[in-house]
Formats: structure tokens, sequence, C-alpha cells
């Protein structure tokens, strides 16, 4: 598997120039008990198909009391969206709950709030650094990265997603008898370290039958800088 780096977004000279587009990061927390997840999960889908707009949907546990535990629920996707709600100034948890790039986020029912927060971020010029994933030895992903941080510690994370569509049927709570659909669920997410600026290298496990991409974002919850992905292994998809 060949290294894959992130573009990075350049300030035009030229103030009739038009801004470029930079890669914008979507995040949606979502459950299986989540009456109004259903349609959430599937304009995640839609915004997938977007330029420079990559997708990862996290279900959360705490539907679950209601009569049917979520099966791709797991305790550090809670914990990832409570990081985020003292940012956001968002009260409490909730569902269907779109987060664009760590610095906005929209409820699941408003598509055009959720439309404008990426469209807003597609044209914002944060600085970005250079991010690069390729193979590491006995199996692992190394996180490579170079160039200014654009805050004092910014936290590096590796994801692993299955990409695409799947389909659950849910046989209690709000959604039962529904073949729900998912996309671009979260498998497992691990923590690498922080980075402050200049080349530093991280290395991570991952499930090779996945999607992997590398997050680099403010510390605590903090903005997203920029990612990099990679797709499932050939070998492991046989």
């Amino acid at each position: 598997m060949s290294g894959l780096s992130l573009p990075v977004a350049v300030a035009q000279d030229d103030a009739e120039a038009p801004c470029e587009e930079r890669p914008v990061l979507v995040e949606l927390f979502t459950s299986q008990g989540c009456g109004l997840c259903p349609e959430a999960n599937r304009y995640l889908g839609e915004l997938d198909q977007r330029e420079n707009v990559f997708v990862l949907a996290y279900a959360v546990s705490y539907w679950d009391m209601y009569g049917w535990t979520d099966t791709y629920a797991r305790p550090e996707y809670v914990q990832r969206q409570r990081t985020y709600l003292p940012r956001l100034d968002v009260p409490r948890l909730y569902t269907p709950h779109f987060v664009v790039d760590g610095v906005t986020d929209a409820p699941g029912w408003e598509r055009d709030a959720v439309a404008l927060a990426v469209g807003e971020r597609l044209t914002a010029m944060p600085d970005s650094p250079v991010i690069t994933v390729a193979d590491g030895p006995f199996g692992s992903f190394q996180v490579t990265l170079d160039g200014n941080a654009p805050e004092e510690e910014l936290d590096v994370w590796l994801v692993a997603y299955s990409p695409g569509w799947a389909t659950v049927e849910v046989r209690a709570g709000e959604n039962d008898g529904l073949d729900m659909l998912h996309y671009n669920m979260v498998k497992s997410m691990t923590y690498l370290g922080n980075w402050s600026g200049g080349p530093a290298t991280f290395t991570g496990e991952s499930f090779r039958r996945y999607g992997t991409v590398a997050i680099v974002q403010g510390a605590n919850g903090g903005p997203v800088y920029g990612y990099a992905r990679v797709a499932p292994s050939e070998m492991a998809t046989r």
C-alpha cells in the first residue's frame, strides 16, 4: 500500500482568484435506537458524494436503555461526542448530531444547517499539516506529519471504518422492524499521541479489512486541521 498525503490549500495572492476548497471531515453521531437517525444516516451518504468531503459515523450507546442494543456502539464514541460539547456550546448529548471539522455542528434533522456548515468550512483556509499514512512494521500503519502546528498541541487519531453502506435489522426500540442503513461506520479509534509541529512519525494498529483515516485536530475535541486515508487492503478482503 502506498502512502497517501493530504493536499494543502494555499492562499492566493490575487484577491480576485477563487478560494480553493479544502478537505472537510463531517462526523455523525447516530444510534439504531433513535427514530430520527435513519434519515440522517442516508444524508451522511449523500454528503460523502461532495468533492473534498469525507464522512464518518459513530454509533452511541445511550439509546440502548430503550430496548435495543446498538450493534456498532462503543463507549469511546460517546466520549468523543462528549468532548466536543463544551467547545460547540452544546448543552447535552443527542442524536443525530453532525459535527463539521470540529468547529461547528447542527442537528441531523436540519439539512440546510448541515449543508451551510459544510459549505463554509470548504472555503476556510486554516493552516494544514502534511499528513502521510503508509505501511509500518508487523502490519501496523505509520502516520507521518510535517509542517507548522496551528495550535500549541494537536491530537493525532487513527480510525478504522467500514466503507460504504451496511444494513442492520433492528428488532426493538423506536426503529423496531426497520432494515436500517448505515454509512462509513467507525469500527475502532486509537489515540496516537500529540503533535506540536515539525517532522514526526506515529505508529498504530488498524484492521486492514476496513478503511483507515488519520485525523489531526486541536487537543480535546478541537478543530480538525487535516486527515489522510487509505482504502482497505486488497489482501485482507480476499
